[in-house]
């Protein structure tokens, strides 16, 4: 993917933007900022990939790259705004995230990726059952995802099972 994209695949450019989109969006939301600043963000950080983009040649590397890079941009847009920050500015006064917020950032793209992998019922079951505002009920998600209620609990054993048959290379990988 990154040897085609240097290339100049389009192909390859949009599923490596479908890959870490994303995560470049989750880190100026996590700083609170609002929909059009993580655009621009994500165009900065896009922006800075496509020049980088020759040097790069680990793919399992690209997380990090991300999460950095983005981190930047977003301490980037906080001066140039001289935005006073309530939330999050601690955060954005070292040149990198905090060690502990990125091994958090990785792990949660990583499962990202290999629930996109799974694919199917069981990415939509479990993206229900856990990423949804809050914790939704069995009866929430039976009526939302149009199945019996009694069939969430072994389903959704079954589901983790496969994710994590999935993650088990990518973190042997990391």
């Amino acid at each position: 993917m990154l040897t085609a994209s240097v290339a100049g695949d389009d192909a390859a450019w949009a599923e490596l933007v479908a890959r870490y989109g994303r995560l470049v969006v989750s880190v100026p939301r996590r700083y609170g900022l609002g929909r059009e600043a993580c655009e621009d963000i994500f165009q900065e950080v896009f922006a800075i990939l496509v020049r980088q983009l020759p040097g790069i040649r680990r793919r399992t590397g690209l997380p990090k790259w991300f999460i950095t890079t983005t981190h930047r941009v977003c301490r980037q847009w906080f001066k140039q705004l001289k935005h006073a920050a309530g939330d999050g500015s601690e955060l954005l006064s070292g040149r990198e995230p905090p060690p502990d917020l990125l091994v958090h950032w990785e792990r949660q793209q990583m499962v990202r990726q290999a629930l996109r992998r799974l694919g199917g019922h069981c990415e939509q079951l479990l993206l229900a059952l856990y990423t949804e505002q809050g914790v939704a009920s069995y009866e929430e998600v039976a009526a939302k995802l149009d199945m019996p209620e009694g069939s969430i609990g072994p389903a959704r054993a079954r589901c983790l099972r496969k994710l994590l048959e999935i993650m088990e290379p990518m973190k042997a990988a990391e």
